[in-house]
């Protein structure tokens, strides 16, 4: 019974500094413990071990943890640096030559768009990016099917939304291509691989619009950008209805419609594909 009270002591003891002031004090008290027998030799010794070296024991522990997440964080970086797309000289070359678009680019429609930029192709670029959001994005499926020549119109603007962003990325392009970077924590070489890693997706993305109405990548961001445009103003006149007196011009606007009627389809789903990739 005695031997059990002095063993409970000794927990308390450890669990607690209630019962001695100092590293010393307690070393004598576990002592006392000790010779009392309410402890092993064996349990002695760790006691005092953990009495002489508590703060390290922790240290060695918060050490073994960092160590472990840092370890995590570099097989992350290391794995999303793998997953990263490699950037060539060719696939730079890809990209376009960058052009700041003047209004001879943009229909009467699409001015009416970017009233207010003057002559700023970043405002421009800034106008396109939010009507891509409003086609895309901000309009429902019902909306799209309601009103199919946004989507179209949107692919125009995207043309826009594209070149700028390119325009605008010429000098980490150049910079790039040259390798021209200074070693240390100041090299851009970083941020201009993101930028052209950002501009190889979009590049893809525009490809993808051209292709579904029979476009290429060789096509000219002009005639890219008036063939959607023109096709988006044809599907916005809504349902047809039968007239005799229908001009000509009309009646090539409903051949040509009717021409892209399964390409559109096509668009569609390459859009949807895009966008669940991204």
């Amino acid at each position: 019974m005695i031997k059990y009270i002095i063993y409970t002591l000794f927990v308390l003891f450890i669990t607690s500094s209630v019962f001695a002031k100092t590293l010393d004090q307690k070393k004598n008290e576990l002592k006392k413990v000790y010779e009392a027998g309410g402890i092993s030799k064996i349990e002695y010794e760790k006691a005092l071990e953990f009495l002489e070296k508590p703060k390290d024991q922790k240290k060695a522990k918060k050490k073994s943890i960092s160590l472990s997440k840092n370890k995590d964080q570099k097989k992350s970086r290391k794995k999303k640096d793998k997953e990263l797309e490699e950037i060539t000289l060719e696939k730079i070359e890809q990209l376009g030559k960058p052009v700041k678009f003047d209004d001879s680019y943009f229909t009467e429609g699409m001015n009416k768009k970017f009233l207010g930029c003057n002559n700023s192709f970043k405002c421009k670029g800034q106008k396109a990016g939010g009507e891509l959001y409003k086609a895309f994005v901000k309009s429902s499926k019902a909306a799209q099917q309601k009103f199919p020549g946004r989507m179209i119109k949107g692919m125009a603007m995207y043309e826009v939304f594209y070149s700028s962003k390119l325009w605008y990325a010429r000098k980490s392009l150049e910079r790039y291509k040259e390798n021209k970077y200074k070693k240390g924590l100041l090299s851009k070489r970083k941020k201009d691989e993101k930028e052209i890693r950002s501009l190889l997706g979009m590049i893809k993305g525009r490809n993808s619009m051209r292709e579904a109405l029979g476009m290429n990548s060789d096509t000219p961001s002009k005639e890219a950008i008036k063939k959607f445009w023109l096709l988006g103003e044809f599907l916005d006149l809504g349902t047809g209805v039968k007239n005799k007196k229908l001009d000509k011009d009309l009646k090539k606007r409903k051949e040509l419609l009717e021409a892209y009627k399964l390409q559109i389809a096509s668009l569609k789903k390459k859009l949807q594909d895009n966008n669940d990739e991204e």
